[in-house]
């Protein structure tokens, strides 16, 4: 059980929350590793938005932080453990929309089908959208879930049969990181 939910069942028993008791560590779990939000965590201290936000940027807590922050760990000797650690929460089934929506944005929507999207003559309309965005998050979602769950042999079994029916005049993968590693680069001289 996390930060949040153990401070949710003291509320819960009836005990009031005091923010004081709001350590930047314990704000840091909630905000970064639990992913609550700054409204999620002032319902439960009763105090206004603002204040969370406040008390937040205050002792530095961010998205961007934290991810500069992980960044910066992996160029060290704790990059593996770092790394498993990430891994673990990240491959969680409660993430199983949040990677599918960000993959098919990264792999698919951000790409040329916007293009066609919002030309002048409208090769896409927005239901064409709605349809392609569902369809590829859903077949996503069911590869993450694979992932996740480490049913190796289905993932195999779907690579394979996929792979010797279609594709093969397509070139060769060349991978692309959408400028990542760059953005990355970019914030860290700016930190």
């Amino acid at each position: 059980m996390g930060i949040f939910e153990e401070l949710k069942v003291r509320k819960g028993s009836g005990e009031l929350l005091s923010l004081n008791e709001l350590t930047p560590e314990k704000l840091k779990t909630m905000f970064i590793d639990e992913g609550k939000t700054d409204k999620m965590i002032s319902q439960l201290f009763e105090v206004k938005e603002s204040q969370i936000t406040y008390r937040r940027k205050k002792f530095g807590i961010s998205i961007r932080g934290s991810i500069l922050d992980d960044f910066l760990m992996a160029n060290s000797e704790d990059a593996k453990e770092m790394n498993e650690k990430i891994k673990l929460q990240l491959l969680d089934e409660k993430n199983l929309t949040m990677i599918s929506k960000a993959v098919a944005h990264f792999a698919f929507r951000n790409g040329p089908i916007e293009d066609m999207h919002a030309t002048p003559n409208n090769q896409l309309s927005e239901e064409d959208m709605k349809t392609l965005n569902k369809f590829m998050v859903n077949r996503l979602a069911y590869i993450f879930k694979l992932v996740i769950e480490e049913r190796w042999m289905e993932f195999d079994f779907l690579i394979k049969s996929t792979d010797r029916l279609y594709g093969h005049s397509w070139d060769e993968a060349e991978p692309d990181d959408g400028e990542t590693r760059k953005i990355i680069e970019m914030l860290l001289k700016k930190g």
